[in-house]
């Protein structure tokens, strides 16, 4: 059996187990404890959810958000001890199917989802009912009902990504998440707005429904802060792109040569665990880290020779010139000091390991790319050059860059000395008829 076939196989039956499990979890809650008794308002705040869930937005690389955690939290209150567990698991079993997965008639992913959902929402509230209060509710309550949301949100978060860490090692073994230490930001954000939604909860409780509308203007304004955010990014993101298209356009070597070496600092910072918002930054300025080249003319670039002493120093002035205008911009400056600090890499013990990530990852490309003026190297005297530039790139880079080509199996360069030696001779002869 192929290993397609064997991880679709997998895949199905991982998508079924967890969705048994998921189901299972479901009807011991349905047998644990009645349904909410007043189901008007329940079938509200469940719309509430699904629809704020499935508007979720991405904040950073395949981490999406929404504010669907106010409203579960607000309806473990508002439903109490006696129904909120189920309450709020029947909420996000009804998230699990997304109208994408009906339109292309997927069952495996919803399947998947229901699993993670309802085991992540059925062990947050199991942690979180303690902190409600056995009797009528209190003003005196709602400190603990805050902490208690926060810390419910954890775990809700912790089990959820177990899970999906889980499955994606059992259908790609050599294939894993970012720590979900490293997403503490994420994390506190969730934390945050289940609090909200737990006092939310008590406000209802104590006041009565007179605090819908209110309920429904703090769902909304948190999922629009979301919104603003991921909009925000998605133009920086936009803007970025467009650098890089105005390079590619300027030298056909540069858009596989732009692809290496971002490949190179994703899996050099992958294996350094590095926070994810390290590896976005380094990703972005491995795609722009030769941007200066839109102020070099074309046929420099394109040129057969060997650039002299003065055409190098002028075009090295030009790349600066275009660097230090675009580290004016603001989003753009954290990407531009890492491009500028990788060019101007002097000693590893006092740059920052991104700079020196994307100076290693640049050079190696370098070194085993071949150019219109110059033949590549073999991998192995690229990974010579590497160890013996360890001062500059620092011992932890370079060895993180070589584990990581050679886990993958990942050959880079001209195979031999005889086709080195060959390479040459072409390079020669072109340049003489130039």
């Amino acid at each position: 059996m192929d290993t397609t076939a064997r991880t679709e196989r997998r895949a199905i039956w991982l998508s079924a187990s967890l969705a048994a499990t998921g189901v299972l979890v479901l009807a011991a809650l349905a047998l644990a404890q009645p349904v909410p008794e007043n189901l008007s308002l329940w079938l509200l705040l469940a719309a509430a959810y699904v629809a704020l869930d499935f508007s979720s937005v991405e904040v950073n690389e395949r981490v999406r958000v929404s504010s669907s955690a106010m409203v579960g939290f607000a309806a473990a209150v508002i439903f109490g001890r006696e129904s909120g567990m189920l309450a709020v698991t029947a909420m996000a079993a009804l998230a699990a199917v997304h109208p994408d997965d009906v339109l292309h008639r997927r069952w495996r992913r919803p399947a998947a989802n229901l699993g993670v959902l309802v085991v992540s929402a059925a062990a947050a509230m199991a942690v979180f009912s303690p902190f409600l209060p056995e009797g009528e509710l209190r003003v005196a309550d709602l400190p603990l009902l805050a902490l208690g949301a926060a810390i419910a949100a954890i775990a809700f978060d912790w089990i959820g990504f177990r899970l999906v860490r889980f499955a994606t090692r059992f259908l790609y073994p050599d294939h894993d998440l970012v720590p979900w230490s490293r997403q503490i930001v994420n994390h506190l954000a969730l934390s945050v707005l289940a609090a909200f939604g737990a006092l939310l909860g008590a406000a209802y409780d104590l006041v009565g429904s007179v605090v819908l509308p209110l309920m429904a203007v703090t769902f909304l304004v948190g999922q629009g802060a979301f919104s603003s955010y991921a909009r925000l990014r998605e133009a920086h993101f936009a803007t970025v792109a467009g650098f890089v298209k105005a390079i590619e356009a300027l030298d056909r070597h540069t858009k596989g040569h732009t692809d290496r070496v971002v490949h190179f600092v994703q899996i050099t910072a992958s294996r350094l665990g590095l926070e994810p918002e390290q590896q976005v930054l380094l990703r972005w300025a491995a795609s722009v880290h030769d941007v200066g080249k839109v102020a070099v003319p074309g046929d420099l670039l394109r040129t057969a020779e060997q650039p002299g002493g003065q055409e190098t120093a002028g075009v090295e002035e030009r790349m600066r010139t275009v660097d230090d205008l675009l580290r004016r911009v603001d989003f753009l400056a954290p990407i531009m000091d890492v491009v500028t600090g990788a060019r101007r890499l002097s000693g590893a013990a006092a740059e920052p390991v991104e700079t020196r990530i994307l100076a290693a990852a640049d050079a190696f490309d370098g070194m085993t790319a071949t150019r219109s003026h110059r033949r590549a190297v073999t991998q192995a005297q690229a990974f010579e050059a590497l160890r013996g530039a360890s001062e500059v790139f620092g011992t932890d880079v370079v060895g993180a860059l070589i584990g990581a080509i050679e886990d993958r199996r990942e050959v880079y360069g001209l195979p031999d000395e005889d086709s080195a030696a060959e390479v040459d001779r072409l390079i020669r002869e072109r340049s003489i008829r130039a």
